[in-house]
């Protein structure tokens, strides 16, 4: 069986160089149908000289976004793979799936808890980021794209929009992207309080994006609450 056509679409914006070479050198070696590395208007001439040197595919966005949904946007639709999966610049993917069984296949992150029975619900109690490295259709990235300029995660938005529409799934068995975190990240400039504020926006975005009736919208709220109190721990408060 020929192994599936998977476009990587990498965003990125003054990524270090070191890592940023890596992180293609990397993709490179698992030799995907093609690697897509779309630039937010960088101003790092090193790293742009990276981008346009390593034989990926380079896209450029017509203004600084200042986040990686119009990036990443730009990327899904040019891609020319069946499949799509997502990588951070600053990251390291291991592994891709050598076929797919199911309409998505979520990667295992080294500092991220497996996806291994993930729902809407539990994703709320615990939001992270499931997405980076994820391998899905390219016609779900189209019908789920990020959400651009908003104030919510529109990564986490877009894995409970597939799980919500029952969209089936498999996660990698074993360790095949490694999350870097770096001085400077969007994890690092804000709160802990601050990101959990910003999840309760990203969970009334969800309620809208799919008119989710009232009752329900409230339910869902008041998990988001819990991670606002509690944090990682929340689910220890709730029966799901």
């Amino acid at each position: 069986m020929d192994s599936p056509s998977i476009s990587i679409v990498v965003p990125f914006f003054d990524t270090p160089p070191e890592l940023f070479y890596a992180c293609l050198r990397g993709l490179k070696a698992l030799k995907p149908f093609e690697i897509i590395v779309v630039d937010d208007c960088s101003s790092d001439e090193e790293t742009i000289a990276i981008a346009k040197g390593m034989g990926c595919r380079y896209l450029k966005t017509p203004y600084q976004s200042g986040s990686d949904a119009l990036p990443f946007n730009m990327g899904v639709e040019a891609a020319k793979g069946e499949y799509v999966c997502r990588v951070d610049s600053d990251d390291l993917l291991l592994e891709l799936p050598s076929k797919m069984t199911h309409e998505i296949h979520f990667a295992h992150l080294d500092r991220v808890k497996a996806p291994l029975d993930v729902s809407v619900e539990k994703l709320i109690l615990q939001p992270r980021a499931i997405c980076n490295g994820m391998v899905a259709k390219r016609s779900l990235w189209m019908r789920y794209p990020y959400i651009e300029g908003a104030k919510i995660y529109t990564d986490v938005l877009c894995a409970m929009r597939m799980l919500h529409n029952g969209h089936s799934y498999s996660v990698n068995p074993r360790i095949n992207y490694i999350y870097r975190k770096r001085k400077g990240s969007i994890q690092d400039s804000k709160s802990h309080f601050a990101h959990r504020l910003t999840h309760i926006q990203t969970v009334a975005q969800f309620c809208l994006d799919e008119g989710i009736a009232p009752l329900q919208s409230i339910h869902l709220l008041e998990l988001a609450m819990l991670n606002l109190k509690y944090g990682s721990k929340s689910i220890e408060y709730c029966k799901i």
